[in-house]
């Protein structure tokens, strides 16, 4: 089945994270007995209860996709633990491989280069830029994939940073817009057409999340997490029943937490300003988080979003288009997103000016740092 998209209305604000590491939001997750990033998270204690309870932990960290990850499994045996986190971390590393846009060999690269024709890919490339889209028009174009000519002029993609000039922006514009972009998953193809380029990696660690936690499931593991740079997923609770817990960072000093999410099988993912960015010669500071309709970073008014919930790949390109769209734009496709049920989701979403809001459904697993309050938002 081929996959077309209705190009985006021009007028929508649209953006993305590039694979080289996007937008890395800080989360600060917290497993049974190992923290598996610095803060001041607590790790709740609990002694696990009965023979089916995992006893033993498997930690494994690495670096993908341009960021390190730590993934946690908890297992009945320290052999089948073990197992199951290299096989995990194994999988990350291919999909790593097919789908880094810099990497000349990679899958995405080959179809960036194919000039409009099909491009054969591997299922799982074909699955990621079709959910790709599927964000691209649920948002409105407010995430899409097909920024990377606009990231690469940038200099985001290679860290070799600079300000494109309003003509050299304008060139590429034309180049942007998700309608471009076909996938046919019968046949297993991608075709670009007039000149678009895609970087997957706004939805790629959520998709890997996904992955990971299916692979886990058939091999009835049960207990899990997974800190993939910005991305936390949760599979099930901790060994003792409670919940995960997973701070979301202050973006005025991403050392300390706003908050703290408490989450059973879910993903929690961040975007914000304050991780990657530069200052041009004027003193500007520049993110990474740009703008479709103009090739600028993106204005908003918020300093973060955060996307909670059960499909990994949905909260990664949510959270893009969260930021992207502000405030009121956020909360309207939550709305919108709540009414049609099946793509529902939640949200914390910090403004500029530093008020916290939190979507009802999870207002009562939301603990605000101390100090300070969360507005209840409902629908």
């Amino acid at each position: 089945m081929v996959k077309r998209f209705a190009r985006q209305n021009r007028t929508t604000r649209s953006s993305r994270r590039s694979w080289t590491g996007r937008a890395f939001a800080a989360l600060l997750a917290c497993a049974l007995g190992a923290a598996l990033a610095v803060g001041p998270v607590g790790c709740a204690g609990g002694e696990p209860d009965g023979a089916d309870v995992p006893t033993t932990t498997a930690t494994s960290s690495f670096t993908a996709m341009d960021t390190g990850m730590t993934l946690t499994v908890h297992a009945a045996s320290q052999a089948v633990a073990d197992d199951a986190a290299n096989a995990c971390r194994q999988r990350v590393l291919e999909l790593d491989e097919l789908l880094a846009p810099e990497n000349a060999a990679s899958e995405i690269a080959r179809a960036n280069a194919a000039g409009g024709a099909p491009t054969a890919v591997s299922p799982a490339t074909a699955a990621l830029v079709a959910a790709s889209l599927d964000a691209a028009s649920q948002t409105g174009g407010a995430f899409d994939p097909t920024v990377y000519p606009l990231t690469s002029a940038w200099g985001f993609t290679t860290g070799d940073h600079r300000v494109p000039s309003t003509d050299e922006l304008a060139a590429l514009l034309p180049r942007v817009g998700y309608a471009a972009v076909q996938v046919d998953e019968t046949a297993g193809t991608v075709t670009l057409e007039g000149g678009a380029q895609i970087d997957v990696g706004g939805v790629a660690k959520g998709f890997a999340a996904d992955e990971l936690r299916a692979l886990l499931r058939e091999r009835d593991i049960t207990s899990a997490l997974f800190d993939l740079g910005g991305n936390v997923t949760a599979l099930g609770s901790k060994p003792d029943g409670s919940p995960w817990k997973v701070g979301v960072a202050d973006p005025d000093d991403p050392g300390k937490l706003a908050g703290l999410l408490e989450v059973r099988d879910a993903t929690v993912s961040t975007s914000g300003a304050y991780q990657r960015y530069f200052e041009g010669k004027d003193g500007t500071r520049y993110h990474h988080l740009l703008d479709p309709s103009t090739g600028y970073p993106a204005a908003s008014d918020l300093a973060s979003a955060s996307v909670v919930g059960a499909d990994g790949a949905q909260c990664d390109a949510l959270s893009t288009a969260c930021f992207v769209l502000g405030l009121d734009g956020a909360l309207d496709l939550w709305r919108a997103a709540a009414a049609d049920g099946d793509a529902a989701f939640d949200l914390v979403l910090i403004a500029s000016d530093g008020r916290t809001f939190v979507t009802d459904s999870i207002a009562d697993a939301y603990t605000p740092a101390a100090g300070t309050n969360a507005q209840v938002v409902r629908s």
